[in-house]
């Protein structure tokens, strides 16, 4: 007992203090308050930063698997400093199908990553803000915001997101890089680490690796038909890496960080696609083989559900994610169509149940 209660309160201690929010700082993390204080803060005026990181992801043999996540809750932490913004939950979870042969390296699918990000942006614009950014520390990510924003925009909602690939990032990093070629767990990266989190970086294991140069596709520890070798892990020259390039370079990148999410603070909103003639085709009763009738009605540029007598529309309606294919919380609805393209039935998922109905009106 002597050994351990002592253990137990330096645990107590360590939780508490990660969990203290510099006094300084200006923005407000969605996470410290209550409901109540949430409900005066989600106004249409606020901006939303959503920091996105993989929570698990291999970063060669000298980082942790939570390289991302900790470089975005860095960034996160130095845009808390400097603007009123709301900082949502760092998401831990994205589209990472390269890296994982390497064990420990997690994943979701393209349209789980871009749902993901759809389904989180929807609950908190719901409550009053249109403009959210996210803080993208990833590439194969890319993509998956891409088709996100485009899908959010149609709602009338800002979704701005960071991307290495443009050219203000580019510059903001170029300095710190003394080898053109980088990718993955690299000279910044390992930097990035180091100004952060030393105490979890082992830089007697970086290694400078450039197997991957010139290549595009998956890489692997071993050997395997179609991948691409790497026993590192590595792209690029992690034994490069310093506390000083970590600090100016996070400081750099931050810095245009800032600045898009100011650009996204003043910009127009995009206009609703009105889909109200759209949704026409699917308004209806439906009916499955029990005779349990699914009713669809729509109000307002939205489509509404009635299941089983059952009305949610209060709480829940239907988004469209691609043509004749709508969700919500609780369903799922894909509308099949006739030769004369007309909308005879659909196939649904109530709550992991799948079944089909017929449309009687």
């Amino acid at each position: 007992m002597k050994i351990q209660f002592p253990l137990f309160l330096l645990f107590i201690a360590w939780t508490a203090a990660a969990q203290t929010r510099n006094p300084a700082n200006k923005a407000i993390y969605l996470e410290d308050v209550s409901w109540t204080k949430a409900r005066e803060l989600l106004t249409p005026d606020a901006v939303v930063v959503i920091p996105l990181g993989a929570g698990s992801k291999e970063h060669g043999p000298h980082l942790p698997l939570a390289t991302d996540y900790l470089q975005a809750e860095g960034y996160a932490k130095e845009i808390a400093l400097q603007r009123k913004v709301l900082i949502a939950p760092i998401v831990s979870y994205g589209f990472y199908p390269a890296f994982l042969k390497y064990p420990g390296s997690t994943s979701i699918n393209f349209e789980t990553a871009t749902s993901t990000v759809v389904q989180i942006v929807r609950s908190l614009a719901a409550y009053g803000p249109k403009r959210f950014y996210i803080v993208n520390i990833g590439v194969s990510t890319t993509p998956t915001l891409v088709t996100a924003a485009k899908t959010l925009a149609e709602e009338g909602i800002v979704l701005y997101f960071s991307r290495y690939d443009r050219q203000g990032f580019v510059q903001a990093e170029q300095p710190f890089r003394t080898r053109s070629y980088s990718g993955h767990a690299d000279e910044l990266e390992s930097s990035n680490l180091l100004a952060l989190r030393p105490d979890l970086v082992d830089m007697s294991k970086a290694v400078n690796d450039s197997s991957m140069k010139g290549k595009s596709g998956g890489m692997t520890p071993v050997m395997i038909a179609g991948g691409n070798l790497n026993t590192s892990g590595i792209n690029g020259y992690a034994a490069l890496a310093t506390v000083e390039k970590g600090r100016k370079g996070m400081a750099s990148f931050a810095k245009e960080l800032i600045r898009e999410i100011d650009s996204v603070s003043t910009c127009a909103l995009p206009k609703a696609v009105d889909r109200t003639a759209l949704y026409a085709a699917y308004v209806g009763n439906y009916v499955d083989k029990s005779g349990t009738e699914l009713v669809i009605s729509q109000k307002d540029n939205k489509l509404y559900f009635l299941w089983n007598k059952i009305d949610t529309s209060n709480f829940f309606h239907l988004y469209q994610d691609a043509p004749d294919n709508f969700s919500s919380m609780n369903l799922n609805v894909l509308f099949i169509r006739n030769d004369a393209e007309q909308v005879t039935k659909a196939w649904c998922q109530f709550r992991g149940t799948s079944f089909w109905v017929t449309k009687s009106k």
